[in-house]
Parts: C-alpha cells; structure tokens; sequence
C-alpha cells in the first residue's frame, strides 16, 4: 500500500530587473507546477519590500496554467530598489521565490502655467502677471527663470521684471516709454538641464 503525500508545489526564478523611473517591467515569465495539484488551481500571491515604490496592487500576475508573467509598475516619479516576492500554494504548502527592482531616477521637465496675452495702453504697464512653476524632482526655490521679448524696441528685457517666491511667481511688463506695437514675451523655467517655456 502506497500513501499519498502531497509535495510542495514549484515555482522558477525570475531574474532582477532594472528599469527607468516612470516605466515598467516586461511581462516576466515563469513557470509553476506541482505533482498532485493542476496547475490551474494553484494559487498566486505577491509582496513588495518597498510599497511607496513599488505598491502591491502593481504587481500583476498574467497567463494561465503552467506558464505565467508577473508584471511590475513602480509608482510615478518614484526610484529606488524593490524587493519582489512570488508566492505559489497548493492550498497546503508555499514556495516563493525574489527578485530584485531597481528603478533608476529619470529628470523630469519642470513646469510653468500659461499666462494670458495682454492689451495695455502706451505708458501703461502689464501685470503682476501670475504664473505657477512647479518640478517633481527639483524643490521649486532651486528653479531659474528667465524671459524674453521678440520686440525689444518695444519691450527691454530690463522692463520685464519677475517676482514672488517658491512656486508663486509673477511677471510684470513695461513698455518703453512712448512706444506701442506688439511683443512676445517668453518666460522660461529651468531646473539646470531641461526648461520649459510659456509665451
């Protein structure tokens, strides 16, 4: 008389992985099994070592049967390491297995609201003219902000002149004395390697 002995379910490695902030894993295929459960009715389960970057329900499981994919999708705008944990149950035993990822930081563009144009009389002057800047891996007090104008008959650079702090900043315009016309006027936000601009 033999006895039946339920064995641990099986479960293959999935190798480290390393990806850009803001992307995500492929479809990382492995492989599952057991000698006395089909391999359709074992059950899946995952973790995360590190759920700010990498949250729970952004790892998902895909395929069916013997063969299946995990997927992993860190957290917007987040980097750093992650250890990953891939459970396998045959409602008796479980067999995990890790891997690691690791989600290099990317520079992001700042950003700077849009500010209306603008109709004044001659002598008259602009503003202060709101606009908002703002970049998720820069603090905002360490942004550049710079402007342009298109007509500097019209208006000098000297005449536009930036203000407030933090993310509130304002831009106020002034004519050359006597003058009329039309000017663009640029303002740009920089974070020492990308900038964005508004006009």
């Amino acid at each position: 008389t033999v006895n039946a002995v339920n064995t641990p379910p099986t479960l293959t490695g999935i190798a480290d992985q390393t990806i850009n902030e803001d992307t995500s894993t492929a479809a990382l295929n492995f492989t599952v099994g057991d000698g006395e459960t089909a391999a359709g009715s074992l059950v899946l389960s995952k973790g995360s070592s590190n759920p700010t970057l990498v949250p729970t329900n952004s790892i998902v499981f895909g395929g069916s049967g013997a063969n299946r994919t995990v997927t992993v999708s860190p957290a917007a705008n987040q980097s750093g390491t992650a250890t990953i944990t891939v459970v396998v149950s045959d409602g008796q035993y479980v067999v995990s297995t890790n891997f690691v990822v690791t989600v290099s930081p990317v520079n992001d563009v700042p950003t700077i609201t849009g500010i209306a144009n603008q109709t004044i009389n001659v002598n008259g002057t602009a503003g202060p003219l709101s606009c908002t800047i703002g970049d998720v891996d820069t603090a905002v007090g360490s942004l550049t902000l710079s402007t342009n104008s298109s007509n500097l008959t019209l208006v000098p650079l000297r005449n536009i002149v930036l203000g407030g702090s933090g993310a509130n900043r304002t831009v106020t315009v002034t004519p050359a004395t006597g003058q009329s016309g039309t000017a663009t006027i640029t303002v740009s936000v920089s974070d020492g390697t990308l900038s964005v601009s508004n006009s």
